[in-house]
Formats: structure tokens, sequence, C-alpha cells
């Protein structure tokens, strides 16, 4: 009889083992059996891990407009330097009062240079009872010939400035006058009262006569500023102020006396 009871509690105890859940394992031996795999994988793919990163970056960079393709300036290369022209052109319109003057209008610049090749030597020819030109243009320094084509003689005089009298001179000679000072001068004949012509003394070689409708052009004026004068007879001159930089430059003028 107590083989056979002991024999019962024995299967109860078993039955009661098979049926009681495993238990989870608590303390520092839970974590020996922690799935790594599991715990580590990225939750964002697109992001994950340091190529994920680096991809995020070059995309930022291409949004900021920097062109990964383009090509880098050569150091140590000289930066490209664009030259101006050294000389440049003025030109404008003169306008006088009364209008007919401005065919005889000139425009020189004050203080531009006398340059080694201008033209320092101007006949006037006494032709037909006439100056020829009406305007003779000569830098300071310059020299006119007053030469006499009619026959009989002619005589040259003027009373402004350095006063002056070339005295007769026959048909087929001439005289010859340096002129000094900037300036203009009216030119006269004692024996014929209706004879007038013009010398106009410039302080730079840098002149030019105005044509028919009183269109003037000054070329190859060298880059600087300067003061602009225009004159012609019986008006009073006008001076302006201009700055060359390689370029054409307009200045106009209006006359009146």
């Amino acid at each position: 009889m107590k083989s056979t009871a002991t024999t019962f509690v024995l299967a109860l105890a078993l039955v009661a083992c098979e049926g009681e859940p495993p238990k989870t394992p608590s303390g520092p031996a839970a974590h020996e059996h922690e799935d790594l795999t599991t715990a580590t994988e990225p939750t964002d793919p697109e992001h994950a891990g340091p190529h994920g990163d680096h991809a995020a970056h070059a995309d930022d960079a291409g949004h900021a407009g920097v062109d990964p393709d383009a090509a880098l300036p050569e150091a140590g290369l000289p930066i490209p330097v664009v030259e101006v022209a050294a000389i440049g052109t003025v030109k404008g319109v003169v306008v006088t009062q009364p209008a007919g003057v401005a065919a005889n209008a000139v425009v020189y610049l004050e203080d531009a240079p006398i340059e080694p090749t201008a033209k320092m030597s101007v006949t006037i020819d006494n032709h037909q009872m006439l100056f020829s030109p009406f305007v003779a243009v000569i830098p300071a320094g310059g020299k006119i010939v007053f030469h006499n084509s009619d026959p009989f003689p002619h005589n040259v005089f003027s009373s402004d400035h350095e006063r002056f009298d070339m005295g007769a001179i026959p048909q087929g000679q001439g005289r010859v006058r340096a002129f000094k000072a900037p300036g203009s001068y009216a030119l006269l004949c004692n024996l014929h009262p209706g004879m007038l012509g013009y010398v106009l003394v410039t302080p730079s070689s840098y002149s030019a006569k105005a044509d028919g409708k009183g269109h003037y052009t000054l070329r190859n004026v060298p880059n600087g500023t300067y003061k602009i004068t225009a004159w012609a007879p019986r008006v009073t001159p006008s001076t302006q102020s201009v700055t060359v930089k390689g370029n054409d430059v307009s200045v106009d003028f209006d006359l009146h006396r």
C-alpha cells in the first residue's frame, strides 16, 4: 500500500511540472542571450550607418548650388586683364548765333600737349582780295607764312595781343611770323580795308575745324581729363571739361555774342 501511494504522488508532481510555462531569465544572464542582429538593425535604411550619412550630405550639397563636375581654376595662373584703349575721340556740334559763324568754328584742348608730329607751319595766301584760309590754326610756337598771289601788293597787320605789321608784300613773295602765345588775331590789310581773316593760336596741337554744319571731331586724344574750348569769329568762346577713357565722347557748344 505504501509503495502504491508513493508512486501516485510522483505522478502528480510530474504532471504539474509539465504544465508550467518556462520562466524568462532575469539579471545579467538575460543579456547574454539577446539577439544582437535584431537590436542593431536600422529603422531607416536610407540614412543608416556611415554610408547613409554621406549620401545625405552629398544630396544637400547638390541643392546648395555646388556642381561636383565643375572645373576648378588652376592655382598660380594669372587673371586675364581686359586692356583699355589709350586714346579716344571727342566729337560734337557747335551752334552759333548768328548761325553762319559755326562753319568757321574751331574746337581745341586747352591742357593737352603739343605733339612732336604736329604741323607747326601754315600758309595764308592773299588771293583774289581774300585771306585764304579765312581761319588758320597753329599751335603755340608755330609759324604763319603770309604769301601774296595777287598781281598787286598786300599788307598784313593785326591790332590784337602782340600787335604786328608785316608791311607791303609784293606779288609772289611771303613773310614769316612766329606766334609764341595762344590767342586769336584778326588779320587786316591797310591797302584793302575790306579784307579780313583770322589766326587762332592754340595751346595744344589737338584742334579741329567744324564743317559747314558745325560738326567737329578730335581724333586720337590720349586718355585724361581736359578743358575743351570752342572758338568762332566775333562770338564769345566757351570752355567745358571732358574726360577721355579710350572711348567716344560727345561735347556740344552753344556760342553767341
